[in-house]
């Protein structure tokens, strides 16, 4: 087996590995740290190089108002309230951090044509800080090795992590000693196995909605099991986003589901399509259209909504479904005509005439329509109508290993396992519901803090070294 030793070795090259990495180096000038990426170069990064990495941030980097109370309320308390106060606490220095690093963060528009939640966001998406961070990694004598997996973690006799096992492309098998270990690949997402066991073996399956996501095979929760830690985070839940499944284009996303209806394949609503803005809503829309749907649903809309600039919500390379009549719309979406004149109809009678406005929550809700919609309910009238076909795809999964708000791993007890930290979604912090625009955000800081916490084991274990060296030099003399 081909072994080395260094002082830090990172599993996983997305926004918190790479910040964990640069951050030590930065810390602990000299030291050694190798990032392990199980992809090759053009495919690295994981979900992060996809995703546009929005920030719940104010323009000058402060959290939102209500961001850890939304935090909070989302997770109804279960998530770690010293978890969420730190986040929140280094959110706006870990923003300078990425813009000194060469990152620009941008206050622009979003996907979501109604939002109440503010937005940063890198200029260039997740893949900038990806490009940015590796850069630095190499620039501050950091080494990346590429299409290697970690397959194991290494232990001493009382427990302490102290290396990784792993495999190359070829099969070559590989191991590295180090004071430290941060876990940093990712969830479940890209494991079939994993998300059957967890979710349920009758439920549809579930396309990641990136490339990167299918790199995320749950290797860093397995391993981090292994060597004694807990768990935290929902198993059975995932943050999921309704998606175009007619195109073969990353992050398609549909997000105008609040301005119409959305009915399954039986032509059939089974939601309140407008109950919030759509930034606080389509997790949950995807949610059910993979649990209540059979994983398959239609927007469908008319020419009110088409009178809008909504290029920025439907990021499809596909153009919608179109036709004169409800009838032949049902017959472009194989949806029973009869049934879907049934839906169209009875929600009409219960919506409101006049225009449409789809840049503020309107309250113009339906009466004795179940279920209902609570905003944005004008009626489906003006053709031609519109449809696109939407499914859910997993963005990543909830359920992990349990840390600490200093990225420790802990057991089950609430003891941290010696030199083994864990950032990003490899670290389970989220139940019930996502709130939107903290995962990029949540694995830089964590980044950063396991960084320095693993610098500082560096340095501590570099001084006890020297004090032995001293010692047994005046015991020689």
């Amino acid at each position: 087996m081909n072994e080395k030793r260094v002082d830090l070795v990172v599993v996983g090259c997305g926004a918190g590995g790479l910040a964990a990495a640069v951050q030590f180096l930065e810390s602990a000038p000299g030291a050694s740290v190798v990032v392990l990426e199980r992809a090759p170069h053009k495919l690295r990064g994981g979900n992060t190089a996809w995703t546009g990495a929005f920030f719940r941030l104010q323009p000058d980097g402060t959290p939102a108002p209500d961001f850890e109370e939304r935090m909070h309320e989302l997770s109804r308390g279960l998530t770690d309230e010293e978890i969420i106060r730190t986040l929140s606490a280094n959110a706006k220095p870990t923003l300078e951090w990425l813009n000194a690093h060469g990152v620009e963060t941008i206050s622009g528009p979003t996907y979501f044509l109604t939002s109440k939640g503010p937005r940063l966001m890198p200029a260039g998406g997740g893949g900038a800080i990806v490009d940015r961070l590796c850069a630095s990694v190499t620039e501050l004598g950091g080494t990346i090795e590429y299409e290697v997996t970690a397959t194991a973690l290494l232990q001493d006799e009382e427990g302490t992590v102290c290396g990784v096992e792993a495999t190359d492309a070829d099969g070559t098998r590989r191991s590295w000693q180090a004071a430290t270990v941060v876990l940093a690949c990712g969830g479940f997402e890209g494991s079939a196995r994993l998300l059957r066991e967890h979710l349920g073996q009758d439920m549809p399956d579930l396309p990641t909605i990136t490339p990167g996501g299918k790199a995320n095979q749950g290797d860093g929760i397995v391993m981090g099991l292994q060597a004694g830690a807990g768990t935290d985070g929902q198993f059975d839940r995932f943050h999921g986003e309704p998606v175009d499944p007619r195109t073969r284009t990353a992050e398609a996303l549909v997000m105008v589901y609040p301005y119409g209806i959305l009915v399954d394949h039986q032509g059939r609503r089974f939601l309140d399509e407008g109950a919030e803005t759509p930034d606080n809503t389509f997790e949950e829309v995807a949610y059910r259209i993979w649990r209540d749907a059979d994983q398959f649903a239609y927007v469908v809309a008319d020419q009110k909504l088409m009178r809008h600039d909504i290029g920025r919500a439907v990021l499809t390379d596909r153009a919608p479904e179109t036709a004169a009549t409800l009838e032949a719309l049902a017959d472009r979406l194989d949806i029973d005509p009869a049934a879907l004149r049934a839906t169209v109809d009875a929600y009409n009678a219960s919506a409101v005439p006049g225009d449409l406005d789809v840049t503020q929550m309107d309250g113009i809700a339906t009466t004795g329509l179940k279920p209902p919609k609570s905003n944005w309910a004008r009626p489906i009238d003006e053709p031609p109508y519109v449809a696109w076909p939407v499914t859910c795809a997993i963005t990543f999964t909830f359920g992990g290993l349990r840390t600490d708000a200093d990225a420790r791993v802990l057991t089950q007890q609430g003891s941290p396992i010696a030199g083994l930290y864990a950032v990003g979604e490899v670290a389970g912090i989220y139940h019930h519901a996502y709130p939107g625009a903290t995962s990029v955000l949540r694995a830089l800081v964590f980044g950063r803090i396991a960084g320095r916490q693993a610098a500082a084991r560096t340095t501590a274990s570099t001084l006890i070294e020297q004090t032995s060296r001293t010692a047994t030099t005046g015991t020689k003399e």
